[in-house]
C-alpha cells in the first residue's frame, strides 16, 4: 500500500542523494554528506528555506555592464541585438539554477513546464520566468492568474487580440486543456468531462479586452510587466457555464477595474473543481516522484494530496512537503525499496548537465553572470552546442511543452531518442575536455578527476573503497556485482588493486598524476556515459 506517512530517521547518503537530485540542481558530495545526517523533515524544511537569488538584480546589460537594466530600466530593447539580450537572460537563469540550494529552481521549472510560452528575440522571457521564481513555493491559483495577465502570455496565445467583436478562444482553450483542469475523458462531441466547448466559449468572453502593455505597465505586487484592461473591447454580459461547473454564472464587469474581479471569479471557478487539484498533484507526482501513476498511487497518494491542496486553497507548500517527506517518495512503503522510485526517471538534458557541473565540481568560473562577454560565446554554447543537441532547446516546440515533462505514457523516457542519445553520451567527453557536446568549442566547465577524488573521498589508495564511494556519488543505486566489476575494471585496467595502491602513492610522493589521471578519467567516462547515470 502506497503510504504518505512521514519517513523517520536520518536519510543516509543514498536517500539524501535521491532527495537532492529530485529537488535541486545543487547536488554536491558535501551536500549529500550533510543531508545524510538529516531526517526527511529536517531536509525538506531546509530545501523550502528560500535564499536570495545570486543576482536578484537580474542579468548584466551586455552594452554597458549595468546589472539593473531589466529590473529598473530603461530597457533599451535593440531589435538588432535581441538574440544576444535573450542569451544574457538565459545565462542569468542558468547561473541561478547552478547556485540555488533551495527547491525554488525546480519548482520554477515545474511551472515553466506547464505554463508554456515560446521564446522570441528579446528579454521578455525574463519577466515570465521571474514570475515562476517569485511564486515557486506560493499559491498555484495566484500564479495562474498572474500568468494569464503576463505580457508574454497575452502575446503568445493571442489573448491580446481577444475582443468582444472578434473573440479568440486560443488562451481560454489552453488555460483549461493544458494549464489547469485538463480535459478528462471525452463523453461526446464537445464534452470532455471536466468542461465543454461551450465552457471554452464562455471563458473566452471572460478574457476579452485584456491587452499587453508593451511591458510598460507593472503589476504593483510583483513589479513585473503585466497587461491591462480595455473595457471598450470587453464582453460586458454575464457568462453562464455548463453543468461541469455547476451551471455557475459569472457576472459581467461594469468597468475596467471590475474586469479583474470577473477574471478572478473565473479562476476561482476553475480551481473550485477538485479535478483541478488532482491535475496539479498528478503533475507534481510525475515531476518529483515517478512517471507511473498506478491505481494504488491514485487512491493512496493522489487523492489525499489533492484534498490537502484543495483545502489549503492551492497554497502548495504543505502538499509538496507531505509528498517529499513520505515513505512513498523514498520507496519504503512496500517490501522492496529499490524497484520503483529511486533511479526510476530519466534526467532531462538540463538536469543531466547542470547537476553534473555541481556533482563533479566542473564549474571553473564560479558565477556565470559577472562578465558580459559570456553573453555571446558561453550562452550560445550552453544553449545550442550542449543543451539543444541533448534534447532541451531554448524553448518548447509547442504549447504542450517538452515531451519529457508531459507526454503519456513515456514521460521522461522521451528525453532520449536516436537523435539525442549520442549527444548525451558525449557528456563525459565534454566535461573531461572542457568542450561543448557538439562543435568542439571551449567552455569553462571541466572536471579534474584527480582533484575530485582527493577532495571528496577517503582512503582513495584502496581501489574497492574508492569504487564504493564513487559509485555511491554518481549512480542512484549501487550496481550488482557484475556491473561493479565492470566499472572497477575501467579504473584498474589490467592492474591489480595493489598496483593502484602504489600508483596513488607514487602520485602523492612525486606529484606526477599522469597514471592515476588516465585511470580516473577512464572510469569517469564509463560512469558518465552509462545508462545508470542517465537516471535519477
Amino acid at each position: 500500500m502506497a503510504s504518505l506517512n512521514l519517513r523517520s530517521g536520518v536519510l543516509g547518503k543514498r536517500l539524501a542523494a535521491h532527495l537532492l537530485r529530485r529537488t535541486s540542481y545543487v547536488v554536491t558530495p558535501a551536500r549529500i554528506e550533510a543531508f545524510a545526517n538529516k531526517t526527511a523533515d529536517q531536509a525538506i524544511n531546509e530545501l523550502f528555506t528560500i535564499p536570495d537569488l545570486t543576482h536578484p538584480e537580474g542579468p548584466i546589460n551586455y552594452i554597458d555592464g549595468n546589472t539593473a537594466w531589466l529590473t529598473t530600466g530603461p530597457y533599451n530593447y535593440n531589435a538588432g541585438n535581441g538574440t544576444r539580450q535573450r542569451w544574457g537572460v538565459q545565462l542569468w537563469m542558468f547561473n541561478e539554477m547552478i547556485h540555488d540550494s533551495s527547491i525554488r529552481q525546480k519548482m520554477a521549472m515545474f511551472f515553466h513546464s506547464i505554463f508554456v510560452t515560446a521564446n522570441d528575440t528579446d528579454w521578455r522571457y525574463f519577466d515570465h520566468y521571474r514570475l515562476f521564481l517569485m511564486f515557486a513555493t506560493g499559491n498555484i491559483k495566484t500564479i495562474s492568474q498572474k500568468v494569464t495577465m503576463s505580457s508574454k502570455m497575452l502575446r503568445y496565445l493571442n489573448n491580446n487580440v481577444n475582443s468582444k467583436n472578434s473573440p479568440n478562444e486560443n488562451y481560454a482553450r489552453e488555460f483549461m486543456e493544458l494549464f489547469t483542469i485538463l480535459k478528462g475523458p471525452q463523453l461526446q462531441t464537445g464534452n470532455y468531462t471536466n468542461y465543454t466547448e461551450y465552457d471554452i466559449q464562455q471563458a473566452a468572453r471572460v478574457l476579452t479586452g485584456f491587452k499587453d502593455s508593451n511591458f510598460d505597465n507593472k503589476d504593483p505586487e510583483t513589479g513585473l510587466a503585466t497587461g491591462y484592461a480595455n473595457y471598450g473591447n470587453h464582453d460586458k454580459g454575464n457568462k453562464s457555464f455548463s453543468a461541469a461547473f455547476q451551471n455557475q454564472t459569472i457576472l459581467g464587469a461594469v468597468d475596467a477595474e471590475d474586469m479583474f474581479r470577473e477574471l478572478s471569479d473565473f479562476v476561482e471557478m476553475i480551481f473550485g473543481q477538485m479535478e483541478t487539484a488532482r491535475a496539479f498533484v498528478r503533475r507534481m507526482y510525475r515531476f518529483f516522484v515517478s512517471d507511473r501513476l498506478t491505481t494504488e498511487v491514485e487512491n493512496d497518494i493522489i487523492t489525499p494530496l489533492a484534498s490537502q491542496l484543495y483545502n489549503d486553497n492551492y497554497d502548495l507548500v504543505n502538499t509538496l512537503k507531505t509528498l517529499l517527506k513520505s515513505l512513498h517518495f523514498y520507496d519504503e512503503d512496500d517490501s522492496s525499496s529499490t524497484d520503483e522510485i529511486i533511479g526510476g526517471k530519466i534526467k532531462s538534458p538540463l538536469e543531466l548537465y547542470l547537476s553534473s557541473l555541481n556533482l563533479f565540481d566542473a564549474n571553473n568560473i564560479g558565477v556565470l553572470n559577472n562578465n558580459p562577454e559570456y553573453y555571446n560565446g558561453l550562452a550560445y554554447n550552453l544553449i545550442w552546442r550542449i543543451l539543444d543537441p541533448m534534447g532541451f532547446p531554448d524553448a518548447a516546440l509547442s504549447v504542450e511543452g517538452y515531451p519529457g515533462f508531459y507526454k503519456d505514457p513515456g514521460f521522461s523516457k522521451f528525453w532520449i531518442d536516436q537523435a539525442t542519445m549520442p549527444h548525451r553520451y558525449r557528456l563525459a567527453y565534454g566535461l573531461l575536455a572542457g568542450k561543448t557536446i557538439t562543435g568542439n568549442s571551449t567552455v569553462p566547465f571541466k572536471v579534474d578527476t584527480v582533484q575530485l577524488v582527493e577532495q571528496n573521498f577517503n582512503n582513495v589508495e584502496y581501489a574497492d573503497q574508492l569504487m564504493l564511494q564513487i559509485l555511491e556519488l554518481t549512480l542512484p543505486e549501487m550496481p550488482d556485482q557484475d556491473r561493479y566489476n565492470y566499472f572497477k575494471d575501467k579504473l584498474l585496467g589490467s592492474l591489480s588493486p595493489i598496483n593502484w595502491y602504489f600508483e596513488w602513492h607514487n602520485y602523492t610522493q612525486n606529484g606526477d598524476s599522469t597514471a592515476v589521471r588516465i585511470a580516473l578519467d577512464t572510469l569517469f567516462e564509463s560512469l558518465a556515459s552509462s545508462p545508470e547515470f542517465q537516471t535519477f
